[in-house]
């Protein structure tokens, strides 16, 4: 399913990225139209989901059998895996995206032929759920969650390359690649809704206040995240090489 949109992406930036004429370049509306439609269907469930600790487990004792040694007996101590230490489990989940995912191009730009560049704004609204539970030796003393929204802002600046190469059949190979050169991720509108069995009022200040004693003793945490996410999806954005033979398409082959 997720290959018809990522083929209808690729021909669609691959017309629009080298019309004839090198000053008229493509609508930013039909640029996000495209990208939204492609974003939508790659989009997994969860956006995302990491455990921290998640059941661990130690040995401890769990009483003494006695083993008899020639005329004696020795006891040996049996041990047995219980749960011990805080477990963390973090889930996001996107809003309703069919609805809430907005997808904004603009300063679409044709440096040269068969070259386009734009710039990309991605908004999603997003649901966080943190979970903790603390054990001692198998019993648990805490279990909890936070949950939490916020509407997380991507910027990228991308450029499309396509070259067009003559083969034997009435149409021709098309190489397409797809970069993503710079993107930057921040985020707004973050609050919490459930913390701790509270919600309301109280769960939001708890949250926000845990938001900003987080940021006051480690002021740079945000900034090193948001770093780390930024050269993850530069990473990602740099694609290979992809070969379309349009004449192959058009056989069924």
């Amino acid at each position: 399913m997720r290959h018809v949109p990522c083929l209808t992406f690729m021909l669609a930036a691959t017309a629009v990225a080298a019309p004839p004429a090198p000053t008229d370049p493509p609508p930013a509306e039909e640029l996000a139209q495209i990208i939204k439609t492609l974003v939508q269907t790659a989009m997994p469930t969860p956006l995302h989901q990491q455990d921290f600790d998640w059941g661990r487990q130690h040995k401890v004792p769990n009483g003494i059998t006695w083993e008899k040694k020639g005329i004696f007996l020795k006891p040996v101590k049996q041990e047995k895996m219980k749960n011990e230490g805080m477990w963390r489990r973090l889930r996001v989940d996107a809003v309703d995206p069919e609805k809430n995912l907005t997808v904004r191009v603009a300063n679409v730009k044709q440096p040269a032929k068969g070259t386009l560049t734009f710039d990309v704004v991605v908004v999603l609204p997003t649901r966080i759920r943190f979970e903790q539970q603390f054990w001692k030796s198998g019993l648990r003393l805490y279990s909890g969650e936070t949950r939490a929204r916020l509407r997380p802002v991507l910027a990228l600046k991308c450029e499309s390359v396509s070259k067009v190469h003559k083969t034997e059949a009435v149409l021709p190979d098309v190489t397409f690649r797809l970069r993503v050169l710079d993107a930057n991720l921040s985020y707004d509108d973050f609050k919490v809704e459930h913390t701790a069995g509270v919600g309301g009022e109280l769960a939001e200040t708890i949250g926000n206040a845990a938001h900003d004693t987080l940021k006051l003793i480690r002021p740079n945490l945000e900034k090193d995240l948001l770093a780390k996410a930024n050269k993850a999806v530069i990473k990602a954005g740099d694609t290979k090489e992809i070969k379309v033979g349009l004449g192959k398409l058009l056989d069924g082959k």
